[in-house]
This record gives structure tokens, sequence and C-alpha cells, in this order.
């Protein structure tokens, strides 16, 4: 969802001596047009009393818009612990036409029918010149307050505007709740109903977080944006830590880094993949395992066949096991783990 909404919030965005300069500089900005980039983005996610150690969130690669149809983008996340366990690789490959989940190497293709249809609404809602912002209901700008001009710096060999200023949590979780509605079809929800934040969601998060901050670098020559950064901190009240499993307070940081802006991004289909439904298959079939405790192997299915081959699930349980034995710097290891994952 984190690198979904950062391709979302920068591929359609884009210093004074006073307020007003400052606010017309990130108008200007957040109406600008980024049409392509190379996207980087880095998070790290602190839940105290729920978690031991803190969540690293790393994601990069390119994407570019397309005309009445979802972006293209090449995106790899990697997921893993700041207290030095294992990582995940997953990511995301689009090429507005076709879409794809990347895991642990292997291509996996959303149903072509879906991602038609959901192409279908964006020019039926949008038309040809409507930007991504618009149509998935998200406002960045709106999410800004109290901004101040902190003077210049370089941020990937670009000189920029920096400027910092205070998160307003409640627009933001507003503006939130009308993206999770109508991104759910691109997220392939399908016909389920979106999950929202009620109102007294929105006043309790609110009041939770503390002295949310965020910077904005702009570049000078063009006014597009080429980094957003922010901080969120939050203690949750003594009376409300059991019904969030403990969850004492945390904190959430992050920066979105833009690269190469309005370039010549390619991103191209992957040679080989699979239904995404194999992946999810798998998925559900490992978690059934590991609630019966994994005492029994399954009986052939039609996936098995008679020769003795292995289902989906079976496919998953052993990866699962080669990745719990695997050293997380044995890179050799990690990628034979992956290649079970691509056995027919």
């Amino acid at each position: 969802m984190l690198v979904v909404l950062a391709v979302c919030v920068l591929s359609s965005c884009g210093g004074g001596d006073d307020q007003e300069s400052v606010e017309d500089l990130l108008d200007r900005a957040f109406s600008g047009e980024i049409r392509s980039a190379d996207l980087k983005l880095d998070a790290e996610i602190e839940l105290k009393g729920l978690l031991k150690d803190p969540i690293k969130i790393e994601a990069e690669g390119p994407f570019r818009t397309n005309d009445g149809k979802l972006p293209s983008a090449d995106i790899e996340l990697r997921v893993g612990s700041g207290g030095g366990g294992q990582t995940i690789t997953s990511g995301v490959l689009t090429t507005g036409d076709r879409v794809f989940l990347k895991f642990q190497d292997v291509y996996y293709e959303q149903p072509p029918a879906q991602v038609r249809e959901t192409n279908r609404s964006l020019r039926k809602n949008g038309g040809r010149n409507a930007k991504p912002l618009g149509e998935l209901g998200l406002d960045p700008r709106s999410w800004l307050a109290e901004a101040k001009d902190e003077g210049d710096a370089e941020v990937g060999g670009v000189d920029t505007n920096h400027v910092s200023g205070t998160l307003d949590v409640t627009r933001l979780m507003r503006n939130l709740n009308k993206f999770v509605s109508r991104s759910a079809g691109a997220l392939g929800a399908g016909d389920q109903q979106a999950p929202r934040l009620t109102g007294a969601d929105i006043r309790g998060l609110s009041e939770a977080v503390k002295d949310p901050s965020f910077d904005v670098y702009v570049g000078k020559q063009d006014d597009l944006i080429r980094r957003v950064s922010g901080r969120i901190e939050f203690n949750i009240p003594e009376d409300d830590q059991a019904g969030l499993g403990g969850l004492k307070s945390g904190s959430i940081v992050f920066s979105v880094e833009l690269r190469d802006v309005n370039g010549d991004q390619e991103i191209e289909a992957p040679t080989h993949s699979r239904p995404l439904s194999k992946l999810t298959d798998s998925l559900g079939g490992a978690i059934d395992a590991l609630g019966a405790g994994g005492a029994t192997s399954p009986e052939p299915g039609p996936e098995g066949g008679e020769d003795g081959g292995t289902s989906d699930a079976d496919q998953f349980r052993q990866y699962a096991n080669c990745l719990d034995k695997a050293r997380p710097e044995d890179t050799e290891e990690l990628q034979r783990c992956a290649e079970l994952l691509q056995q027919p």
C-alpha cells in the first residue's frame, strides 16, 4: 500500500521569503506534471509493545504515467526487520495493460479481465487527460500545513528549494478513505467493500499523533518535486492498548525521492509469469497447513498429479522451510530457495 501511495502521490505532482510565496511554491509543485521518474522509497515503522524490532521498507524502480489506463511501473519492494532478520523481496510490475506481482523473483499476473475493467473505469471517470491523483481521489497538497522556507538543498544532483511544515492528520486520513474506496478495483479487491476509517477512528488517530512533520524539496528550474520525507510519532492511550494487541506507541519515518524526472523510462512485461491464483492458492494452502500443525502430508491433488509431483502449497512449504534455514547474507542459498517456487 505504501509503494502504491508513493507512486500515486508523485506521479502527478508536480524559495520564497514569506508565507504566501512558500504556499505558492507548494501549489505549483503539487500541480506540476511528473510523467515519469526513477523512484526510491525508504521507510521505517516502529510499533512499541507490538514488535520487538522496527520494520524496514525499501522500494525502488521506474514508473511512467499512461493516458486512460494504469501507470507503468517496475517497483521492487524489500521488507525486513531492523534487528537483522530475514528480508522478503516482492514487487509490482505494470505495463498499463497488464499487472504482475513479483514474489521472490517469480512473476504472477493479475487476471487480464480485471485490468481491462479497471482501465475502462479510469477512462470513464477521468477521460484521457485526467491525472491519476484525481482519478484515485488523492489530494496530498491538502495534507500540508504551516509550511516554511528552509533554504536551498541538492537532491540527486538537482538544486532544490527546501520547504518544511506539519502534516494535517485529519485531512490525510479522510483523503485516504477516498483513495481506498476509489482504488479498490485497481488493487484487485473486485466487488468487495473497501475498509474505511470511521469518524471516531480519525479523531482517535489525530489525537494520538504527536508533532507530525514533513519536508518537500522542489526543483528550482522546473518547480517539480524531487523528494518528500516525513515523520509521524504516536502514543496510544492506556485504555486503548489492549484492543490494539498491546501497542503502546510508535513512529513512521519515510522518504520518497525521484531521479531522472520526465526521462525515458521503459517498462516491459516479464518473459515468463504464472497466474496470480497460483500464488494466492499457495499462500492459502501454506496457512492451512500451518494451522493444522503440519502433522500430515496432503494427498496429491490435481496440481500434484499421479506422478507424485508437488502442489502449489507443497512448493510454498518447501520454500518457507528453505528460507528458515538459509543465512540472510547467503544470496546463493536464497536464490536456490526462490527457484523452488518456479518448479512446474
